[in-house]
């Protein structure tokens, strides 16, 4: 583990002051989503206070890199809900599809 491994604690990846720095700096000088190109409209809420669902084009952090494929938790751009979510679950099933190990099951009840 080299220096700058051991100066950031990983496990707070998702949150701490730095991380927050990290997004307020995305947020002033960003504004089209890494994935998609649109433009993200900073002002909208995350739910919608008439129907009360989350709003899939709120802006968000997304990591450059996946943090547990080693992703440094500060290196992000702008992202919309939807890109980021979707963008999440292809990489997540990705991984459990590299896997070549057969699903468990419960023994046979018969």
């Amino acid at each position: 583990m080299n220096r700058a491994d051991r100066d950031i604690n990983y496990r707070r990846g998702r949150s701490g002051r730095p991380l927050e720095r990290a997004k307020k700096r995305m947020r002033e000088t960003e504004t089209h989503c890494r994935r998609c190109g649109d433009e993200i409209d900073w002002t909208l809420p995350y739910k919608d206070p008439i129907t009360g669902e989350v709003n899939v084009w709120y802006g968000t952090y997304g990591h450059l890199d996946e943090l547990d494929a080693g992703g440094h938790p500060y290196h992000g751009r702008a992202e919309h809900l939807h890109c980021n979510s979707s963008a999440g679950a292809t990489y997540g099933n990705a991984k459990r599809n590299a896997t070549n190990e057969p699903l468990s099951t419960s023994p046979d009840w018969t």
